[in-house]
């Protein structure tokens, strides 16, 4: 026991003077890039939440001029022009983001959502989503089945989207936005009964309804021919969100 005792503290020693070592080493000019690009950043990433985005730009683009192989900062500056409905330089952010790791899983889900949701480019955005899917390290493999499934239903292929959603909650049962999508892929193939359904649980396991939630559960009532439900999901959505497109 002695014998272990000892040779575990001189390892620890070993230890302690390496980290010593290290603290004393002035880190190079490339790492100190390295390091204000990653602060600069998450700095922008705190002003997308506010939804400051003039802050937002000036900060990722202060990021990329201290690092322009900096893979977050190219998603993040794609995002914030996405949100922006600036195309041009969010696809420019994709493609930097593409040049310098084209097998990211997470490069390849975002872009392929950017295809499909803003560009309308459904069947080419599949591939993407393949690719993200390939990669057995993705810790979010449940967004990539998601994402497919609901551009697969857009293109009609019902059967194979609804598949895709429910990978994604067999992935990861606390991503209860798969139930809603299921249940508009379930109404527009028709099937309003398994939508009313969907919908319901969905309901079940969220807080608040947002406008969007609220119209597709009006659109669902009107086809079931429940007036009184349509109705009410229609006084909630004047109530809550006066000035949103869905209503």
């Amino acid at each position: 026991m002695k014998v272990k005792i000892a040779s575990l503290l001189a390892v620890s020693l070993m230890l302690l003077s390496a980290c010593s070592s290290n603290k004393l080493k002035e880190p190079t000019k490339a790492e100190k890039a390295e390091d204000m690009s990653r602060i600069k950043t998450q700095i922008a990433i705190e002003y997308m939440n506010v939804q400051d985005y003039r802050a937002a730009i000036e900060a990722i683009e202060q990021a990329l001029a201290a690092d322009g192989k900096n893979l977050n900062a190219w998603l993040t500056r794609a995002e914030i022009y996405h949100y922006l409905k600036m195309t041009n330089k969010a696809e420019e952010s994709y493609q930097r983001a593409l040049s310098i790791s084209p097998q990211s899983a997470e490069v390849n889900n975002n872009y392929g959502w950017y295809m499909c949701n803003t560009l309308g480019r459904v069947s080419e955005s599949l591939g993407r989503f393949d690719i993200a899917l390939s990669d057995p390290t993705y810790p979010s493999p449940f967004v990539a089945y998601y994402n497919k499934g609901i551009c697969t239903a857009r293109m009609g292929q019902y059967a194979q989207g609804e598949t895709l959603l429910k990978q994604a909650i067999a992935a990861n049962p606390r991503f209860v936005t798969a139930n809603k999508e299921l249940a508009r892929l379930k109404m527009n193939e028709g099937n309003v009964s398994s939508a009313d359904g969907y919908f319901r649980i969905y309901q079940s396991q969220v807080d608040q309804l947002s406008a969007d939630d609220l119209l597709l559960g009006w659109q669902i009532s009107q086809r079931m021919g429940q007036m009184q439900a349509a109705a009410e999901y229609e006084m909630q959505l004047r109530a809550n969100f006066p000035y949103s497109d869905e209503l």
